[in-house]
């Protein structure tokens, strides 16, 4: 009888006491929020020779995946698509720039501003009449911002959905790309960034 007290004494002592990895986990992963970003950006070119042969700014669409896993931090996968032609027509210039970086977040739902920095992957391609040239350039990124709560979604658009998009941000930003940092042959893909859109949550 008393080996019988005893092991539920300890198994019932066991079962309340917490870990303390999982309430660090808890505190850090606070929040599970999916947001997708549709938008533009005018990207202002700093290498030279593209500025003269092409466009010194092009604006271009781009998309976002973002993870908000805490009530001020998140974290963002984003991809965009330039095109660009020069030469009078015969040559052209394609870019694909993408971004992985973490934000900061302040504010509330109503008005949150935000702070990046991250990595900047950029593949280029350039076709003109004597070859072809392509590469890819690593370098950073960071932007600032904020995103202002809009009334084009509703919550009593979709009552009986839990997964369904619960809110819609108007977004604007300000940002830089830096691939150049030490010198180095090629193209300079670095560049100063206006962009706006709007971000989903669900």
């Amino acid at each position: 009888m008393l080996n019988l007290f005893l092991m539920t004494s300890l198994s019932t002592a066991y079962a309340e006491e917490t870990p303390p990895e999982s309430t660090w986990v808890s505190k850090v992963f606070s929040m599970q929020e999916t947001r997708i970003a549709l938008g533009v950006a005018n990207e202002f070119v700093s290498d030279s020779s593209i500025a003269q042969t092409y466009e010194t700014s092009k604006v271009f669409p781009n998309i976002a995946l973002q993870y908000r896993f805490h009530k001020q931090f998140l974290v963002s996968a984003e991809l965009g698509l330039v095109n660009m032609t020069g030469n009078f027509g015969k040559s052209s210039f394609q870019q694909i720039p993408s971004s992985f970086h973490g934000q900061v977040l302040l504010g509330d739902e109503r008005v949150e501003p935000f702070a990046g920095l991250g990595l900047s992957i950029v593949h280029f391609l350039e076709n003109y009449p004597e070859g072809t040239v392509s590469g890819t350039k690593i370098g950073l990124d960071y932007r600032a911002g904020f995103r202002i709560k809009t009334n084009l979604i509703q919550s009593s658009q979709h009552p009986s959905l839990d997964m369904g998009p619960k809110q819609m941000d108007f977004e604007i930003h300000v940002g830089q790309r830096i691939h150049k940092m030490t010198g180095g042959d090629g193209f300079d893909m670095s560049s100063l960034r206006i962009g706006l859109g709007l971000n989903t949550r669900f």
